[in-house]
């Protein structure tokens, strides 16, 4: 391993309708250990359907706006400053159903996530349209991950 430095705008980009990642840390710099990356999700953005993780941990900082999560059984409107942690094997996801845009720093502990949404945006790009909650499934399962049962929010609606 070595250390480095990553420019504002280095790193691998991926991007998707309203949300868009930059991959700043990769799992080839940290052998696989660790994978940091930035994340900008625009205003109304749902986010990834709630799911669980068999392999990775996963932890969020909010840095710039709102975003609301689930972990677990609850849910949190976060803001900047906050931090949310989501272990494996907990149900999770998060979203910006709120009127302004969100930035986000996201740790994964090991690395390998981030390949799931580079698959996602390779379907968006090629066909146009997001993947079908099947294929959804297929791309979670390559990387050991599950749909979540539903779970309705209480505070949805942002106030």
């Amino acid at each position: 391993m070595r250390g480095f430095a990553r420019g504002r705008e280095e790193g691998r980009r991926i991007d998707l309708p309203n949300w868009s990642m930059l991959v700043k840390v990769t799992a080839s710099d940290t052998l696989g250990r660790l994978t940091v990356l930035e994340g900008r999700m625009g205003p109304g953005e749902p986010g990834p359907l709630p799911h669980v993780h068999e392999g990775h941990d996963e932890t969020f900082v909010l840095v710039e706006g709102r975003l609301r999560f689930r972990v677990g059984d609850g849910f949190h409107s976060a803001v900047a400053g906050e931090t949310v942690f989501a272990g494996r094997r907990l149900a999770h996801g998060f979203g910006n159903p709120f009127d302004e845009p969100a930035r986000y720093v996201a740790i994964l502990t090991p690395s390998g996530y981030e390949d799931y949404f580079a698959e996602v945006a390779e379907h968006v790009a090629r066909t146009g349209t997001a993947p079908s909650r099947t294929l959804t499934q297929e791309l979670m399962a390559r990387h050991r991950t599950v749909l979540a049962p539903h779970l309705p929010d209480p505070g949805s609606v942002p106030s």
